[in-house]
């Protein structure tokens, strides 16, 4: 198995799958919880195309970065 370097600058759509699934079930519980409505699929279509830099407001990334 290949180890992917994950770092502020990584595209969410460059990682594993299993890494990506796991980021937006974080994301779309965020954007579930919050006090306005957004467009779920939408966002998580967005996030898709995020640097992990990017999603730093909305879920902890620090925990998948390597080191």
């Amino acid at each position: 198995m290949t180890k992917t370097k994950i770092t502020a600058h990584t595209y969410v759509c460059e990682l594993p799958e299993t890494i990506q699934n796991q980021i937006l079930q974080e994301c779309k519980e965020t954007f579930e919880s919050l006090a306005f409505p957004v467009d779920i699929e939408t966002e998580l279509e967005n996030v898709k195309g995020c640097k992990m830099c990017d999603l730093e407001d909305t879920i902890n990334v620090l925990k998948y970065y390597t080191k």
